[in-house]
């Protein structure tokens, strides 16, 4: 198995969740649960996105920096198509294949999210 495909998938859960544990156990979930399918990282990835909506509910999602808590406060999906675009950088048509959504629900996905980010960040520094 190649560590990248882990790190990249602990990497996606650890930006989804927030949570170190969440993380470790949803990177584990995907390969246990995928066996032999590690050579697709979009393939990977939208079996992790899976993965975490099973546990969505059960997560509290709490971040240490406001731009974390920001992102965390997100829609999920919006918070995937975030994190895939500006953190991760992958294309319009990778996360559109991910989220199974087309590339221009993924573009207003992160559009929205940036502009709910910024505005949400602009108010804790306001407030603290």
């Amino acid at each position: 198995m190649d560590f990248l495909y882990i790190r990249t998938i602990y990497n996606f859960t650890y930006r989804l969740s927030g949570n170190i544990k969440v993380a470790e156990v949803l990177t584990g979930n995907v390969f246990l649960t995928h066996p032999g399918n590690h050579k697709d990282d979009v393939f990977l990835l939208k079996r992790t996105w899976d993965e975490f909506i099973k546990y969505y509910e059960c997560v509290e999602f709490k971040g240490e920096e406001p731009a974390q808590q920001a992102l965390l406060d997100l829609p999920p999906e919006m918070r995937c198509a975030v994190i895939l675009r500006d953190i991760m950088d992958y294309s319009y048509p990778q996360i559109a294949a991910v989220l199974d959504k087309s590339e221009p629900e993924i573009a207003k996905l992160i559009s929205e999210g940036r502009r709910r980010m910024i505005r949400r960040t602009k108010y804790q520094n306001i407030t603290s």
